[in-house]
Parts: structure tokens; C-alpha cells; sequence
């Protein structure tokens, strides 16, 4: 059977989706055929509503499988809306339709109300979209596969035309056991436009070795999913096997097949949530990797407490690029009240030195906008940025995901504007959050210049000349009304290039806004890849005092 795979992902970060290949090399495992239409800006041209209608018309497919973020959830509604319009007014006839991912393992049963869905995906589904292909195909009763919801009988009401259905239309059905990820195929890298990818995302290219984390944080689902496989099978949670990883040795015949077949690749992503959590597994494929001699640099994802120095030493050795910790607030009372990140700031200042002292690069992610988060507490992530000597950070706008705990807190504390959920489409650049007017105004100027606002408060730790460069821009900022500001923030990445010029010129370690809009860099290090100096290597990184021989080194590299 054919199953064609619509990934709805326009105005959001492009990538590789793990989860959408892994169900396609599993479905291809079996004999199934499958195509993707992806829908991202990035990849134009971008197939309009009667392109994927004509493109079902014409391959014909038995299956249509949906998979979305909360995020894109809404455009998928519509389309799908317009589809079964559409095709009963032609006299195309549509095959069942199903949809997963992250919004419909959250609120499945949201999701099965709006009525236009045959099947509803929750948690993990290669085996069990495997079992509805088949049972689709051979026209048996698909109504009890597990890990669905699915219409009694298996068959869409008409009742559903009239959203919202009752739930007594429908079966939930318990999950299954989670994936054995030594089983699972390599993803089907081919069903992506994969080299065009790698190119739009400058040589980086995602990896997954694990799955699962056995952290409890209000802003996640991965608990959530927890709970329910844990109710639903009726074990422990110890006993449901959530936290699972790849053996090495077939990561590393993943990695040598993907260099074999797609050109550019400079750096690997590792998009487990934390690879350094299970030591063994860590250390294990950092020594796989250094073993089959991969010179690729790579990225891997980390705990602010744990970071086990065998581990970082075995990182460093194989070629670790960036260390990327999820810090989300700088306020210890907002992580631990109302994110439940149980961890000190020294933990973080310390974690960042131990990185460092084997040569790995950190990377920060935080959040601005959290609920019950005052004003103060704001600058307090600022000053932990600052006084934390951070290699990176990555600021984002808190984003309350359906279903999570922090939504709940969120919609409790009526922080939650609905008219702006409805329209969200990234956590980057807009938010549904609402603190009142001057709050909002000063929420979105620390999303976007936070580097100005960490320069203008280095010197509050340590000798930084950058600070009385950056903190006349940073008041006339925090002083700007909105109107003012609407009309300046489009000049602030322009702005930020010249005066992170004039900071280099005068051998000043600052932040810079490199990459993209939302990330700040630590100058030394940015001269250092731009004068192809390896970070990655303790012997070759760079320290403050060498800021003006490396600004020198890259001007040189790029006269070449």
C-alpha cells in the first residue's frame, strides 16, 4: 500500500523530522510504499492546497498520515477541512486520514473532536501505524489497532462533518509497547528532500541516538507520555522501558551511510534530549565514533547536572563541538516553582567551566516570558548570562504546549491570551502570553536584544570594557515606548553587526547576535571559527587575550 506522509511545518525552524523517517523506513521494511509532501517556506515551491489534492489524485495513495506540532496543528485543520471540501465536490475519493505527533499525543482527545480525522496517533506509532497500514490494506476492521483513536467500526461518522463530535463515536485505544530502538530500521533518509536540507541549514545535520528523559519539567510532554504508557500498560515506570538508546555500532553504519550519500555535512546534531544522561551509552558511542575515524564535529544535548567529566573527556576526544544546556531561567525560584528544574546556579556556573576546561563550546536555552515570573526575576536570567561566561545562548519565547503542566499554571494564572493561540505559529517571534502592556514591551525587546542587555552587565562581574560600549543602547531600548520600538526593531540586527565590529576592533569580549535572531555568540569564539580555528580541541581554544590576534586571523581568512 502507498501511505503518503503531509508535514505541515511552514514558519517554523526547518529540519529533519526523526519521527516521520523512522515510520516510513519501518513501513518500507513491510513492502508499503511512501512519498512526503513538505510544506516549509524554506523549500519552495511550497505545494498549495490543490497541489496536494492532485498529488493524492494522482498517486493514489491508501493511507494519508498527517504528523504536527502544536504550532502547525491549526494549518493542518484547514487544509484538511479544504481537502474533504474539495474532493467531495470533484469526486475524489480520499483515502482515511490520520494524524500524529506531538499535539495529538497531548490532547488526542481535543483532536478527534474537531471531526476530521479518521485516526488519531498517540505516543510512539511505527508498530501500530505498521498494523493500521495493514489492516487498512486488507480491509479488515482498523477500529482497536493500539495507540489509536479511531471511529467505532472504523468508519467516519457523518456526525463528524459537525464538529465537535461526541466521544462516544469513538474508540481510544491503550498504547503498545514503546519501539525497541535495536530493532528499528535506519530512518528513510531518502523520503526527505535531505540534501537540499542540509544545505539550507549550512552543513548541520540531525542525529538521534536516544530517546526518552526521565526529567519531570512542566514545559515538556515527555512525562506526560510517561504517565500514559505507565496507566495504560499497567507497570511502573521503571518497567515501561521509556529511556532507550541506539547501539553505537549501528549509529555509527547510520553515520558512514549518510556521509556515503549526502555532500556538506559540517556538523552532526545529536537531537536526544540528553545524551550525557546514561554514561555508559555516552561514552560508549563517543568512543565508536572516534574508533571508525568520523572527523565531522558534533553537538550533543546536556543536563546543567550531569556532566560526568568521563564523559566530557570522551566528548572533547571525539570531536564535540557544543555543549548545549537547557537553563530556561535564571531565577532559581521560577525554575524550581514553576518549571520544576531542580538545579542552583552555581550548578550551571559550574558545569560551564568543567565543559570548557575539556574545549567544548556551551550553549545556553532560555526562555523569556514564563508565568509567574516578576519583573526582577527577568533581569535575574540576564545577570546569569552575564556572570555565567556562557559560550551561546539561545532565547526563546515561552511557549505553553496543550496538555503540559506549565499550560495548565499558564491558563490558571490568566496568562494565556486566546486569541493570540489560535494564531501562534512559532515560539520565537510571537507568544500567547500576556502580562499586561509594559511587561509585553519588555518581554519582546529581551527577546530580541538580549546580547545588548548581557554586555551592558559584564562588567558587574568581571573586567569588561564591551559593558560602557553596550549599555548607552541598552537604556535607550528599555526607554523606547512601543511605537518607537516597533520601528526600531527591525534596524536591531544591523545595529548589532556595527557595534560588534567597533567591540572587536577594540579587542572587547562581548556577545554578538550571530546566526540567527534569536542567539547570542561569544565573540571569541565566532572569531575563532571564522579564522578556522577548531573550538573543539582544548589545546587550540581560545582564550580573551587573544581577541585581537584572532580578529586579525579571521579578516585574513576572509581576504582569501
Amino acid at each position: 500500500m502507498r501511505i503518503l506522509f503531509i508535514y505541515p511545518n511552514l514558519y517554523t525552524q526547518m529540519g529533519f523530522n526523526h519521527g516521520l523517517a523512522t515510520l516510513s523506513a519501518v513501513l518500507k521494511r513491510a513492502g508499503h510504499e511512501t512519498a512526503l509532501v513538505n510544506l516549509n517556506e524554506n523549500l519552495p515551491p511550497v505545494p498549495s492546497p490543490g497541489d496536494v489534492l492532485e498529488r493524492i489524485a494522482s498517486w493514489k495513495p491508501g493511507l494519508i498520515a498527517f504528523s504536527c506540532l502544536t504550532q502547525q496543528y491549526r494549518a493542518a485543520c484547514e487544509l484538511v477541512k479544504w481537502m474533504r471540501e474539495s474532493a467531495a465536490r470533484e469526486g475524489v475519493e480520499l483515502p482515511p486520514i490520520v494524524v500524529g505527533g506531538i499535539h495529538p499525543t497531548m490532547v488526542p482527545g481535543e483532536v478527534m473532536a474537531d471531526g476530521l480525522w479518521d485516526h488519531v496517533g498517540v505516543g510512539e506509532c511505527e508498530n501500530s501505524l505498521l498494523e493500521l497500514a495493514t489492516r487498512i490494506e486488507r480491509g479488515e476492521r482498523p477500529d482497536d489497532v493500539r495507540n489509536f483513536l479511531s471511529w467505532k467500526g472504523g468508519v467516519r461518522p457523518a456526525a463528524a462533518d459537525v464538529a465537535p463530535v461526541d466521544a462516544l463515536h469513538w474508540v481510544h485505544n491503550p498504547v503498545g509497547e514503546f519501539p525497541d530502538l535495536r530493532t528499528l530500521p535506519m530512518p528513510d533518509y531518502e523520503l526527505f528532500d535531505t540534501q537540499r536540507i542540509t544545505d539550507q541549514k549550512h552543513g548541520w545535520f540531525g542525529l538521534l541516538s536516544s530517546r526518552g528523559c526521565p526529567y519531570r519539567c512542566t514545559y515538556c510532554l515527555n512525562h506526560k507520555i510517561v504517565d500514559r504508557y505507565r496507566d495504560e500498560l499497567g507497570r511502573s515506570t521503571n518497567q515501561i522501558g521509556f529511556f532507550r538508546f541506539r547501539p553505537p555500532h549501528k549509529l555509527i553504519e547510520e553515520i558512514q551511510w549518510v556521509l556515503a550519500h549526502y555532500k556538506n555535512i559540517g556538523t552532526f546534531i545529536f537531537d536526544d534530549d540528553l545524551f550525557t544522561q546514561n554514561v555508559e551509552h555516552a561514552i560508549a558511542t563517543c568512543n565508536a565514533y572516534e574508533a571508525a575515524g568520523i572527523k565531522t564535529p558534533f553537538v550533543v544535548n546536556s543536563h546543567v547536572k550531569q556532566l560526568d567529566p568521563r564523559v566530557a573527556e570522551a566528548l572533547a576526544r571525539a570531536g564535540c563541538r557544543i555543549l548545549k544546556l537547557g537553563i530556561e531561567s535564571g531565577s532559581p525560584r521560577v525554575r524550581k516553582e514553576v518549571l520544576q528544574r531542580f538545579m542552583s546556579n552555581s550548578d550551571v556556573f559550574n558545569t560551564i567551566e568543567a565543559a570548557e576546561m575539556y574545549g567544548l563550546h556551551t550553549s545556553g536555552f532560555l526562555m523569556v516570558g514564563l508565568p509567574y515570573e516578576s519583573h526582577e526575576e527577568r533581569w535575574e536570567t540576564v545577570d546569569l548570562l552575564a556572570k555565567s561566561g556562557i559560550g551561546r545562548f539561545r532565547t526563546s519565547l515561552f511557549f505553553p504546549f496543550p496538555g503540559t503542566e506549565s499550560y495548565a499554571l499558564a491558563l490558571k494564572g490568566g496568562y494565556i491570551d486566546p486569541s493570540k493561540e489560535v494564531k501562534l505559529t512559532d515560539f520565537t517571534e510571537s507568544s500567547c502570553m500576556d502580562f499586561g502592556a509594559d511587561e509585553n514591551l519588555f518581554i519582546d525587546k529581551l527577546a530580541t536584544c538580549m546580547p545588548w542587555f548581557v554586555n551592558s552587565r559584564l562588567d558587574r562581574y568581571r573586567e569588561a570594557p564591551a559593558s560602557e560600549r553596550y549599555r548607552p543602547i541598552a537604556e535607550r531600548v528599555l526607554a523606547m515606548p512601543l511605537g518607537e520600538w516597533e520601528l526600531f526593531k527591525p534596524t536591531v540586527r544591523k545595529l548589532d553587526a556595527e557595534l560588534s565590529a567597533a567591540a572587536v576592533a577594540a579587542g572587547e569580549l562581548h556577545y554578538a547576535i550571530k546566526y540567527n535572531a534569536f542567539m547570542g555568540v561569544r565573540s571569541d569564539y565566532y572569531l575563532a571559527e571564522e579564522a578556522g580555528i577548531e573550538w573543539h580541541t582544548a589545546a587550540a581554544r581560545p582564550v580573551p587575550e587573544r581577541l585581537a590576534e584572532l580578529a586579525l586571523a579571521a579578516a585574513a581568512s576572509e581576504m582569501c
